[in-house]
């Protein structure tokens, strides 16, 4: 403790810049592993979509990119906090419209990585473009 008031008696900006780097790290890093043991449990992944789930835990669930699940979704940049519940209002489809198009989009998904697609240059494209 003594060591700690030393560096912010001595060096106060550099100590506190520090301070807040590591809240920022054990906030963030907490965060990441609790996604990652949460999803990482089979009952968790490609669950069944249901009112109060977000598109950014559908994402997750199924494995899909963010802008896929946006896709499917018809969902505009203004999305945030907005539950299936709403998404599925708002297109004028049921739940389950909803969910046969995240098994599309997921099965595409896999079929476009099985092929060996998934992040090759398009026609006309160049690999640093």
């Amino acid at each position: 403790m003594d060591f700690l008031r030393f560096l912010f008696r001595r060096h106060p900006w550099p100590t506190a810049i520090m301070a807040v780097g590591l809240m920022a790290l054990v906030w963030f890093g907490g965060h990441f592993v609790s996604d990652v043991l949460y999803f990482s449990d089979p009952a968790h992944r490609e669950q069944p979509l249901a009112g109060w789930m977000s598109p950014r835990y559908v994402a997750k669930s199924w494995g899909l990119p963010p802008e896929v699940v946006a896709d499917v979704m018809q969902l505009t940049p203004d999305h945030r906090r907005i539950t299936l519940d709403e998404v599925a209002a708002r297109a004028g489809i049921s739940l389950e419209e909803l969910q046969r198009r995240v098994e599309t989009a997921k099965a595409e998904l896999e079929a476009e990585r099985r092929a060996g697609h998934r992040g090759a240059p398009r026609a006309g494209e160049g690999a640093y473009d």
